[in-house]
């Protein structure tokens, strides 16, 4: 997203946009933002081209509605002027479903390197597993990306006789208001993408909160700032 194009996008989310196609001319939104008809017919053809917003045409007239991008991009342009404005949130809320994981979390987590990393920084020995979270919608993942930006517990890498592990940065987080854990908010080597989010916990986060394959769940994130060995928190 393009810093000229947030006047717009603003503007169409204040007028109904995000959820629901909203009937609008280029007078109008012209006369709204204080730019030329035409200027805003060219603008409103870039921003569809760039998948910020889709248009839709009626007998009415034109219907504007904003994407998942474009709802996504505002997010992530909300949540960094926060941060600049008034310092790193206390925390954040991520919504998803749970997914059965390629199985290696339970090996990795379970290693000596990180285990005693885990129980001095976050304060408990985890479950052998992770409980994985596919995000719901394209604002929560730009939210994901954007985790690793706002400090964190940093866990060393590490080597042992035959490879060598890389380093993580958590944030500790509470799932569905019960389960205290931590999430990975930052990874030198993950087999996932940003729509992904990990959990931790000393226990079995299925089996506590009764969860299988498709449950919807509720992550809140606790922000920190970056802590590493020899710093305090």
């Amino acid at each position: 997203m393009k810093i000229v194009q947030i006047p717009t996008l603003l503007e169409l989310l204040m007028l109904g946009a995000r959820d629901q196609p909203i009937s609008l001319t280029t007078k109008e939104l012209a006369l709204r933002l204080g730019k030329s008809q035409q200027a805003i017919s060219k603008h409103l053809i870039e921003l569809e081209s760039d998948g910020l917003l889709e248009r839709i045409g009626s007998r009415s007239g034109m219907r504007i509605q904003l994407t998942d991008k474009g709802i996504g991009s505002l997010s992530s342009f909300h949540l960094m002027m926060k941060n600049a404005m008034e310092g790193v949130p206390r925390s954040v809320e991520l919504r998803g479903n749970v997914f059965s994981g390629l199985g290696e979390g339970a090996y990795y987590v379970s290693m000596k390197g990180y285990t005693q990393q885990f129980r001095k920084k976050i304060g408990f020995d985890p479950y052998p597993g992770t409980l994985n979270v596919k995000l719901s919608s394209v604002a929560d993942r730009k939210v994901r990306s954007e985790l690793g930006r706002f400090g964190g517990i940093f866990i060393e890498g590490f080597e042992d006789q035959q490879r060598t592990f890389g380093w993580v940065k958590m944030q500790k987080c509470v799932v569905n208001n019960k389960v205290e854990g931590a999430v990975f908010s930052g990874l030198e080597r993950t087999h996932y993408d940003d729509s992904v989010l990990e959990v931790l916990a000393p226990i079995n986060i299925r089996e506590r909160l009764g969860l299988s394959d498709g449950s919807e769940v509720k992550v809140e994130i606790f922000f920190t700032r970056l802590h590493k060995e020899g710093q305090n928190t």
